[in-house]
């Protein structure tokens, strides 16, 4: 997937939530598996749990989602807001670029729930133009009052598109073009998003208790990629209770 590709779905992705922000619904449930993708843009789906901003999260002990993309202040018992879908947007966007599910071959367990609300977020390992990864570690911030709204989400990505499109010779493009020839000096340019996760992603009802009030990691924000931290600790087995499968392919 090209840096134009990336561009274009996120900031349709970044449209929809908009949408769905401006009709004073939360999503609550979003993570990859609810992106459909087309040559015409990214689509947002599943829209089940989807409900009112003022919609109190009245059964605190049970959150239903896919763990990574979960807002740490919903693991602390917090009650949905629409920066808890700008949230799970920054993991969706990590995905997307990076071609891989954050926390890979990591159980959804209460050590890892634990892990996030101390400020544990993925890595790139490949390079990313900092405006964008500035952008997503505002959206993934453990203070849901620092993240962008949707509508400057889509703001920034739309300009970014645009730059890249149309070769404006801005800091974003300089940046882009860095990469891009990073990539080309020392990986091949993986031009389409495939993969499987290694074991099946859990879909569950999650009831941790007392977990840690959420922070960022001390360092959080004089790091050039989102996150200096690594995984650590016992990985435990949970009860899985759906699972579910994806592909995602750029088309």
């Amino acid at each position: 997937m090209t840096w134009d590709d990336i561009l274009f779905h996120l900031k349709a992705i970044a449209a929809g939530l908009e949408t769905i922000h401006e009709k004073k619904l939360i999503h609550r449930d979003l993570h990859i598996g609810n992106i459909l993708y087309c040559w015409t843009g990214s689509t947002i789906t599943d829209l089940g749990l989807c409900g009112p901003i003022d919609k109190s999260n009245h059964d605190k002990s049970n959150i239903y989602g896919v763990l990574p993309y979960i807002a740490p202040e919903i693991l602390n018992g917090q009650d949905y807001t629409s920066s808890s879908d700008i949230y799970s947007f920054g993991m969706i966007a990590y995905e997307i670029i990076s071609g891989s599910p954050p926390f890979p071959d990591i159980s959804h367990d209460e050590i890892l729930a634990i892990k996030i609300c101390q400020g544990l977020r993925p890595k790139f390992k490949i390079k990313v133009p900092q405006l964008l990864i500035d952008l997503i570690k505002k959206c993934l911030d453990a203070n849901p009052l620092i993240r962008p709204t949707a509508t400057e989400l889509l703001e920034s990505l739309k300009q970014w598109y645009l730059d890249k499109r149309y070769n404006n010779v801005t800091e974003f493009y300089k940046q882009v073009h860095e990469a891009e020839e990073f990539l080309r000096s020392n990986t091949p340019l993986n031009t389409s998003l495939s993969y499987k996760t290694s074991s099946p992603t859990i879909y569950t009802s999650i009831d941790y208790l007392n977990l840690p009030v959420p922070k960022n990691a001390d360092d959080y924000y004089s790091q050039n990629n989102l996150s200096s931290m690594n995984y650590s600790g016992q990985i435990n087995i949970m009860v899985i209770l759906t699972y579910y499968k994806y592909i995602v392919a750029d088309n």
